[in-house]
């Protein structure tokens, strides 16, 4: 059996995709999303490995919208990565626009 934990916030941020198609021209422009993010690693027992409000915390440090160009992917790859180090084990990190649209990564082993 495995167990996973997982932490869950939205923070408001802006970016914008200098490089888009033309067909999504309006993404050239700084926009703003309520980005969500999720934050999941597995755990060997079921009495709080890790505490979650520590994790939630550390994921709310670290978290990057970055340069204003960054995509959902570059954003949980860089959470993952830092949380990885930080924690010494494998994350799984999912950033959404707007809990619509989104990507996730993982530091490692695939969950």
């Amino acid at each position: 059996m495995t167990t996973i934990i997982w932490v869950k916030f939205t923070t408001p941020g802006f970016h914008r995709w200098p490089d888009a198609p033309r067909h999504r021209a309006y993404l050239w422009e700084t926009h703003r999303h309520l980005f969500h993010v999720k934050v999941t690693t597995s755990v060997k027992h079921d009495d709080r490995e890790i505490e979650f409000h520590d994790l939630l915390d550390a994921a709310k440090m670290l978290f990057s919208t970055g340069d204003g160009t960054w995509s959902c992917e570059r954003m949980a790859s860089t959470l993952s990565t830092a949380l990885s180090k930080d924690f010494g084990r494998s994350f799984r990190v999912d950033v959404s626009e707007d809990g619509e649209c989104g990507a996730a990564v993982w530091s490692g082993e695939a969950m």
